[in-house]
């Protein structure tokens, strides 16, 4: 399959996911018998449904898996995928926090600082060159969270509780989806960098990584709700006591599995840039939903720091080319297509591979 139908799926599960978690938190479900309805503000307890639907990827990967995967994915250490996992957990936590602060939709336009984080840990760890369009293409990025981020104070009209949400909440929350940001892009650039490494289905690299999460929230939950900070029996009764929300976890769990393998393999395939840029792309249909739902009202500031954000990550990317920001000098511009064809052949030697599987 190709890698454009991957992003496709990325795209469209992507945004089906963040809409049905803003679903789940609009609901009003009693948290025990006789109770007043509470909205679903279970954010750890959200986490653990991601990563449920992470581990089914696990079971597709053993139901479907050829004698090459098994020969290939035997000398990996499963360690690298508990590492993984423990960045994505923190970002979707910090995330899911983060909707209780802000609007939806200034958390998910905010989410596309993740461009800048894996930038810079691009350089870091990956040893990428930047050059001047990379240079140009974070700045208009960081231009436009900033215009998404004053919308909340200086056009906060569209808010229906932002009378109630202090200027301190709203910058927490800013804060963490901004701090999510960064768990996020070490993430990709970590998947990037062990796929490069390692030969590894991407739905082992997913399903590992929801085992682990399962594992982890197991054990997080526990120490929770002793503390009290956690009600996960709440969060049961009211999934069991709504039709609405039990769909809506439901969906939310398969279309976290569709995102995170097409995820992954869009990392294998392309590159983690590439990856959080299709993640960026996604906030334009989730706001057209909301506003056709009515879950949101229209915000020009907030329509200009997305056109702002949406151009630094295609300048970055070279979706858009400018001459004077181009300085690949013709040895570089030549290795590019030859990483390129090298791309493409070893893609067509797999997909020989499976049908020889197959066969």
């Amino acid at each position: 399959m190709s890698v454009m139908w991957f992003m496709l799926i990325m795209l469209v599960s992507g945004a089906f996911n963040t809409l049905l978690m803003k679903f789940m938190v609009m609901q009003k479900v009693p948290m025990a018998p006789g109770a007043a309805g509470e909205g679903f503000d279970q954010p750890y307890f959200q986490t653990l449904l991601m990563m449920i639907g992470e581990f089914l990827c696990l079971l597709a990967y053993y139901a479907t898996r050829g004698e090459s995967d098994k020969v290939n994915s035997a000398d990996v250490p499963k360690s690298i995928f508990a590492f993984a996992c423990l960045f994505d957990w923190t970002a979707t936590t910090l995330v899911n926090m983060a909707y209780v602060c802000i609007p939806a939709s200034v958390v998910q336009m905010t989410r596309g600082a993740i461009v800048i984080f894996t930038c810079v840990l691009s350089v870091l760890f990956l040893g990428r060159r930047q050059h001047k369009y990379h240079i140009v293409g974070v700045a208009l990025v960081a231009v436009g969270i900033t215009l998404v981020s004053l919308s909340t104070f200086f056009n906060p009209a569209h808010i229906a509780s932002a009378s109630s949400v202090s200027t301190w909440t709203k910058l927490f929350g800013i804060g963490l989806c901004l701090g999510a940001q960064i768990f996020q892009a070490s993430m990709l650039v970590y998947e990037e960098k062990i796929m490069s490494k390692y030969t590894v289905p991407p739905l082992m690299v997913v399903g590992m990584e929801g085992m682990f999460g399962i594992m982890f929230g197991l054990v997080l939950l526990s120490g929770l709700n002793a503390m009290h900070i956690e009600n996960t029996a709440g969060a049961v009764y009211q999934i069991t006591h709504s039709k609405p929300l039990l769909t809506a976890v439901i969906g939310s769990i398969f279309s976290i599995a569709f995102f995170n393998f097409s995820g992954v393999t869009v990392t294998q395939k392309a590159s983690a840039v590439a990856r959080s840029t299709i993640d960026v792309s996604r906030t334009i249909i989730i706001w057209a939903v909301e506003l056709s739902m009515g879950w949101n009202t229209f915000n020009s500031l907030q329509l200009a720091g997305f056109f702002v954000l949406a151009l630094g990550t295609m300048i970055y990317n070279r979706l858009i080319t400018f001459e004077f920001l181009d300085t690949h000098s013709p040895d570089e511009l030549t290795a590019i297509l030859k990483n390129k064809q090298r791309a493409l052949d070893i893609e067509d030697l797999t997909i020989k591979a499976d049908e020889k599987n197959v066969a």
